[in-house]
């Protein structure tokens, strides 16, 4: 084998449009941004009868998908080099990780000469953890524990968000894993299925409001299991200020207010740090989902296949 390298790109989140449950299977849908984990790997091979791999030492879920990946597809007699740039917070629910995951995954297959479909990407990110949607195009509602189901519900709408934290780290895998969860899911089933139905039709209208009453819902739901402080405030000076409304990180930190793509927020960040006085402040634009990537090797470097993003 001779060296390959694979280059994969995913986009983040500003945290969900919606997550909750319906028959008792969670599910969510993401929010895509641009904001990205971007993942070169390098195969090269080796006498070793194994992999050796060489990974950011703070990668450790990536570290756990490509081991997974190794023992699966029985890979041996290869060293591989992985180089991990991200634009993304770390557990403040921007889906860094499966961010990382998905481009770490695709980059590795694409080196092995192999496509990367999001339904391959989805099913190794969730052997590792809960994950989020962001490897498929557009906007998905997607089982995100579970992965018994996904369904692209259409192309992303232009939009931007304004984004505050607080401080705090929310760990994905101990939130999922909390014991009331499924209680709180339960309790407010009837709203998230309100809040469903005006993201799917926001969805196939282009319509940001709709979008954004939608968040707005399942944000103030997730208020009684993740709250973030001076919700109902912040979402009275957004709709002051021109925005439709709120979308929040259900498992994580942040919360945006949810404003045209045409207007200019630069000028109110100001006004929020003063009112609000957050740890972390900044401007996303939604942008689609999916992943961006390409294959090289010595003789021949070259795009091989984009699914998106």
């Amino acid at each position: 084998m001779e060296t390959t390298v694979g280059y994969a790109r995913c986009p983040g989140t500003c945290g969900e449009w919606i997550q909750g449950a319906k028959e008792e299977i969670p599910f969510l849908v993401d929010c895509p941004i641009d904001r990205f984990s971007e993942v070169t790997v390098k195969l090269s091979p080796q006498l070793q009868n194994n992999l050796n791999w060489t990974i950011p030492p703070m990668k450790t879920k990536v570290a756990r998908a490509l081991k997974l990946l190794s023992q699966e597809k029985v890979l041996h007699n290869l060293r591989g080099e992985v180089l991990i740039s991200s634009g993304l917070p770390l557990s403040k629910g921007m889906a860094s990780s499966t961010a990382d995951i998905v481009a770490a995954v695709a980059a590795t297959l694409l080196s092995l000469g192999e496509t990367p479909t999001p339904e391959i990407l989805a099913y190794w990110a969730l052997r590792v953890e809960p994950s989020d949607s962001i490897m498929f195009p557009g906007i998905t509602e997607m089982s995100h524990v579970h992965g018994s189901y996904h369904q692209v519900l259409g192309p992303i709408v232009p939009a931007q968000f304004l984004a505050l934290d607080w401080g705090g780290e929310v760990d994905t895998i101990r939130f999922n894993a909390r014991q009331d969860l499924s209680s709180h899911y339960r309790r407010y089933e009837k709203k998230i299925q309100e809040a469903l139905s005006y993201i799917r039709q926001g969805v196939e209208s282009a319509d940001l409001e709709l979008l954004a009453y939608g968040g707005t819902i399942s944000a103030r739901c997730n208020q009684d299991i993740n709250p973030k402080i001076m919700f109902e405030n912040f979402n009275s000076w957004v709709q002051k200020h021109g925005g439709f409304g709120v979308i929040a990180a259900h498992s994580g930190s942040l919360l945006a207010g949810v404003f045209p793509p045409d207007q200019t927020l630069w000028q109110l960040i100001p006004e929020a740090e003063l009112c609000f006085n957050p740890a972390f402040i900044d401007i996303f634009k939604a942008h689609d989902g999916g992943v961006q990537w390409f294959r090289t090797n010595s003789q021949n470097p070259r795009m091989v296949a984009n699914n998106g993003g």
